[in-house]
């Protein structure tokens, strides 16, 4: 746990420094100066290359980090392991590739309605996703032998450092919309670089590629490990991306703009659970490899509530400051559209509730299951937002997120629990969310300061320091304590020197 707790701090600095500079990109700037129909047309460009991406991986994310303690040697060769991820990924990019170009008058039918702007920039996909590609498959490389740190700063702060850059110089018209749209595909291979040669210094993989080398049962192993995975991750990503896609052909780019805003802002709430997931996906497959259920099971539990804190306390954050929102972002396509944010925030506070479920199950001997609970996520996902979203729009959407999330974790945790008696939810969690609850009573009885920035400042410190402190003094979480005691004793030593 403790690799875990300090590489995942590391990284939740990183991905919180991310949110910052989010806000202002997501925010600030573009409702600002971007259209909701161009905002909504990036977010879709992005949701579309992530599924294409999903695709193209075959599965090799999770089969990089099962397969590799297997594979590793001392010579760094690591049994040509880099040769079996080369040949899968590129075979599955160009598969993917191909299908793209059979498949594109289907897609333009799609979308040549309500979303023309996208079917404009459509071939631009293809470098876009390629990039994530490169970056997801490097990224995972680096996970597996611990060093998460630099990728998790890449992808939460250099790309939207870059992205503001990008943002401004089409403030100032230095370049047009398309400028800015060739800029941002751009950012997205940089970023893929940067991790590609992170991955080439730590000279933990020697470069060899040999197809020679690679032995057929090996490979067939990790394309069916692969295969099963490519199923149950694409199902998954559909099934997170499906209402993005679904409100660009149904409804039009401006909701996909407005719905984009406040799932940005929902997505704050996973930031814990992606951070201690990184460093805590290689432990878990090791911990499989030693049969050591006790320290999974351990793990498991204490993410679980430490990931609900967090995530209750960025849930209410929200919520309190919201009139401080509308007083940000102004247009009536983004303030009309609140209510989005409850039912997504929902939806991910229950799926941070529940811990490591998805990464625990994947790395078992029961990874086959993680396909099937996916497949449910996107059957629930397609068939609710069919239902929701010409009723109700973008709320429809997100209500249909709140219902395929509980139903994806409630079927995880009820497998889990039958198979290992494992339960990462008791008292402490019920706990969390009523005093969340209370907090948010506290609220109406902060009085409003005239300035925005002063006002978030002060009633989300105050709602801070009420929650967190409850906490600590009530000993809900230990991690929690032991963090914060720490912290007390680094201000204790540095007042006595």
């Amino acid at each position: 746990m403790g690799i875990v707790r300090n590489q995942g701090i590391k990284n939740m600095l990183s991905a919180y420094t991310g949110v910052v500079l989010g806000y202002i990109n997501v925010i600030l700037l573009f409702p600002a100066y971007f259209t909701s129909e161009q905002f909504g047309l990036i977010n879709l460009m992005i949701s579309v290359s992530f599924v294409y991406t999903q695709f193209s991986s075959i599965g090799l994310v999770n089969a990089i980090s099962k397969y590799f303690p297997f594979f590793k040697t001392e010579d760094k060769r690591h049994n040509f392991f880099l040769t079996y991820i080369i040949v899968l990924s590129v075979s599955g990019f160009s598969i993917m590739t191909l299908l793209f170009f059979i498949f594109k008058p289907l897609i333009v039918d799609a979308y040549i309605n309500n979303s023309k702007l996208f079917i404009e920039y459509f071939l631009l996909l293809i470098p876009l996703a390629f990039s994530l590609l490169v970056y997801i498959i490097f990224e995972t490389l680096a996970r597996v032998i611990f060093k998460t740190v630099l990728a998790n700063f890449v992808r939460e702060v250099v790309i939207r450092v870059l992205t503001t850059v990008d943002i401004v110089l089409f403030m100032y018209n230095i370049v047009d919309f398309t400028g800015f749209i060739y800029i941002f595909v751009g950012i997205y291979i940089l970023s893929a670089l940067i991790i590609v040669i992170q991955v080439i210094l730590s000279k933990e993989f020697k470069f060899v590629f040999s197809i020679k080398g690679m032995e057929k049962k090996h490979f067939i192993e990790f394309l069916r490990y692969g295969t099963y995975n490519l199923f149950s991750g694409a199902a998954m990503f559909v099934g997170q991306k499906v209402d993005i896609m679904m409100i660009g052909s149904m409804i039009g780019l401006s909701i996909v703009g407005a719905y984009s805003l406040y799932l940005f802002i929902a997505t704050v709430i996973s930031i814990p659970m992606r951070a201690f997931a990184k460093i805590a996906i290689p432990i878990i497959a090791n911990s499989w490899k030693e049969n050591d259920v006790k320290q999974i099971n351990d793990i498991y539990k204490r993410t679980s509530l430490i990931q609900m804190i967090f995530g209750m306390l960025l849930y209410i954050g929200v919520i309190i400051n919201k009139h401080n929102l509308f007083l940000i972002v102004k247009k009536p396509e983004y303030v009309n559209n609140f209510d989005i944010f409850y039912f997504l925030g929902i939806a991910f506070l229950i799926d941070v509730a529940v811990g490591l479920n998805s990464e625990i199950i994947s790395s078992s001997k029961y990874y086959r299951y993680d396909a099937l609970f996916n497949l449910i996520m996107l059957v629930v996902s397609i068939v609710t937002n069919f239902i929701f979203i010409p009723i109700l729009g973008g709320v429809g959407a997100a209500i249909a997120a709140a219902i395929s999330f509980f139903v994806f974790n409630f079927s995880k945790w009820l497998f889990l629990y039958i198979k290992y008696k494992m339960q990462p939810v008791d008292f402490r969690q019920l706990f969390v969310l009523l005093l969340g609850f209370a907090c948010l009573g506290v609220n109406y009885f902060i009085p409003n300061l005239n300035n925005i920035y002063l006002d978030i400042i002060f009633r989300s410190g105050i709602i801070s320091v009420i929650f967190i402190a409850t906490l600590y003094f009530t000993r809900m979480s230990f991690d929690l304590n032991d963090r914060i005691n720490t912290y007390i004793n680094l201000i204790i030593r540095k007042k006595s020197l």
